[in-house]
């Protein structure tokens, strides 16, 4: 392999050599008779002069001028391709390689030297890249001993080093990905996986680029033969405290189905965090009686899917339908025991699952450290940084799972700051990752033809585009805390946040706008979350300007559009209830909270101003509330809460 690019380098050493005499017999009737020289001696080279060199002399005149002997000893090195230039994907240099020894004598050549020079120098990067893997594949001296050593601990088993790249785009893709590579190989080592910062590498970065261009061309870093292992590989002393594995009891097979099918059919569409056919794979083959990560996950599950049952033995307690889904939930290991090994997949989903199981009941609060630690665990991996989706169909299948749990995590830390107040874990600045693939499950994979998977049939909504759009109204909410900081009157900051949460509602695509009579229940669903957030973002817009006096026109108005949209959510709900399909989902519950206090602040100012309006619709509607909140209680604790609180307000506003 190292012939081979000695050779390619060899190869444009002399095609860049001809292409110099050919310009040089081009223009060799117009050139001054004093001119620079095509390689300069190693004074004029120290100093960074022109040099007028003439063979025939033997002397430049910058030596001649100083009375110092004029040589050439220094030999001119070759500058590899300046970083930051296109280069060929590593899939279409394997292709290059089929058809060149697929037909090598008539293959045909580029007639441009520059395109000539680009193939060579790919070629030659992918030789290298290939001596580089061939390296870290080969084990150290004493890697054996030093894994006995280790024993099974999963740091020991951990060692292959993850492909995190910091691509800021696609088209500077590989030659980030090969920098960041060759810093893989120095820094990280068999210790952790963890995704780095372009800004964390830079100055090695400069380092390695600098030494390449004095050497002319890329060399290695470190072989693993260099490594001592030692300081590479973890000793018994770095093994942390490792519990006993867990022993799971999982449902009945028959109630296991049923259970997952109640999931993927009432949540999956509302918080698609999962792949539908993968995870039932996994079932399928047993992998919850192998791997405990994917059996905590299964029962996180099979505990919201409970809420959905019917059935009996979901129950903890018998008499209580609340108690559904307690009994699988109360068997996961919310903490780890140690912070050391890699993250998975099934880890960062089981916080997402645990926090929709969690949000209802009266440990809901402790829900936003789940939250907080699922993305500050996908983060490391380099989940909110934007790549490009892998080659392979498992690949793109990997990378789209990834997007879709940090989504799901980034939605939730945004409903827990609103309702308790808190600072967000993570803000629209920190995410650099783009919005998910509008494909749905079934089209992931075409075993027929791979080319087609990922591609939904243009005639078919995907219901993933209610994701992609719901996560819009996030990035808009998002600028809500600007209202009390920044310098512009609160007015001006309202009018353009209303503004574009009027044209996000403007551009709901069209099978997403609400509809009471939709025929597809999916999209019904879907439709009425969108309708309800819309309605529930204008109450949180201005009730932090709602007073019980007329303090000042902002104030009247904003009780005026928070009270129009508090009706517009409790009609809007009542509509919803009166489905037979529709779902009792706990999502719409904390809207309507909102919405009947807003009418209670509106009732109780109209009286304190001795307003002409009549109170009884606003009155029914409150109590209307009360009614839904009641229907929840059944199944969750956090609408029984709610009704107390109302109850309460309502005995002071008839006293």
């Amino acid at each position: 392999m190292r012939l081979v690019s000695g050779t390619f380098v060899s190869l444009i050493s002399s095609s860049t050599a001809m292409a110099h005499s050919e310009e040089d017999a081009q223009d060799g009737g117009t050139r001054p008779t004093k001119r620079r020289a095509t390689r300069a001696c190693d004074s004029c080279r120290s100093r960074k002069i022109k040099c007028d060199n003439d063979t025939s002399n033997g002397a430049c005149s910058n030596c001649l001028n100083m009375k110092i002997e004029c040589k050439q000893t220094l030999q001119k090195q070759k500058r590899g391709p300046k970083v930051g230039s296109r280069r060929r994907p590593a899939s279409d240099i394997k292709y290059l390689v089929y058809k060149i020894l697929a037909a090598p004598i008539s293959f045909a050549i580029p007639e441009e030297f520059q395109t000539i020079r680009e193939m060579f120098v790919d070629l030659a990067t992918y030789a290298r890249n290939l001596e580089h893997e061939l390296d870290r594949l080969q084990p150290p001296p004493s890697a054996s001993s030093a894994s006995a050593q280790a024993g099974s601990s999963p740091l020991a088993l951990s060692s292959t080093p993850p492909s995190n790249h910091d691509s800021q785009s696609e088209d500077e893709f590989d030659v980030v990905q090969s920098l960041s590579a060759r810093i893989n190989r120095i820094g990280f080592g068999k210790f952790r996986q963890r995704h780095v910062t372009p800004a964390s590498q830079s100055l090695l970065r400069t380092a390695l680029d600098i030494r390449d261009e004095a050497n002319g061309v890329e060399s290695r870093v470190m072989s693993s033969r260099q490594r001592r292992p030692e300081f590479w590989y973890p000793s018994p002393w770095h093994q942390c405290f490792e519990p006993e594995e867990p022993v799971y009891v999982f449902p009945e097979d028959d109630l296991l189905r049923q259970l997952v099918a109640l999931y993927f059919s009432n949540v999956h569409y509302l918080f698609p965090l999962l792949h539908q056919p993968t995870f039932e794979n996994h079932l399928k083959e047993k992998l919850h009686l192998t791997d405990t990560c994917f059996s905590a996950t299964l029962l996180a599950v099979c505990a919201i899917g409970s809420r959905h049952s019917n059935d009996p033995r979901v129950l903890t307690d018998e008499s209580q339908l609340r108690s559904a889904g307690w009994k699988y939930f109360k068997q996961i290991r919310l903490s780890r025991a140690s912070f050391v090994q890699p993250v998975s997949l099934f880890e960062v989903q089981l916080y997402a699952l645990c926090t929709i199981f969690m949000q209802p009941s009266p440990l809901g609060e402790a829900s936003s450290s789940l939250v907080g630690m699922g993305i500050r665990f996908a983060q490391e991996v380099g989940a909110h940084k934007k790549d490009p989706p892998g080659k392979t169909p498992q690949e793109r299948i990997e990378r789209e799972l990834w997007k879709r749990a940090y989504w799901v995590l980034v939605s939730l830390d945004f409903f827990l700051s609103s309702s308790t107040g808190r600072p967000r874990a993570t803000t629209e600045k920190d995410i650099e990752l783009e919005f998910l693939t509008p494909c749905d499950d079934e089209y992931w994979i075409n075993e027929s033809d791979p080319e087609l998977c990922f591609e939904q049939p243009p005639e078919k909504p995907s219901y993933v585009d209610y994701w992609n759009h719901f996560l819009r109204l996030i990035f808009l909410a998002g600028k809500i805390h600007h209202i009390r900081s920044s310098e512009c009157p609160p007015q001006e900051v309202m009018m353009e946040l209303a503004a574009g949460v009027d044209q996000w509602m403007d551009s709901t695509p069209s099978h997403l706008r609400w509809d009471p009579h939709n025929s597809n229940g999916i999209f019904f669903q879907q439709s009425m979350m969108l309708q309800g957030a819309y309605y529930w973002l204008q109450c949180v817009i201005h009730h932090p300007f709602v007073r019980p006096g007329p303090v000042s026109p902002l104030n009247f108005s904003s009780l005026a559009i928070s009270t129009n949209a508090a009706r517009s959510y409790v009609h809007l709900l009542d509509r919803y209830l009166q489905r037979p399909d529709a779902l009792m989902l706990p999502h719409m519950i904390p809207p309507a909270f909102i919405s009947s206090v807003i009418l209670l602040i509106n009732i109780w100012k109209s009286t304190w101003m001795n307003s002409a309006m009549d109170p009884e619709k606003d009155i029914a509607q409150v109590y209307r509330c009360l009614e839904i909140m009641s229907m929840y209680e059944d199944r969750y604790e956090m609408p029984g809460r709610f009704r107390c609180v109302k109850t309460s307000f309502n005995m002071i506003f008839l006293f």
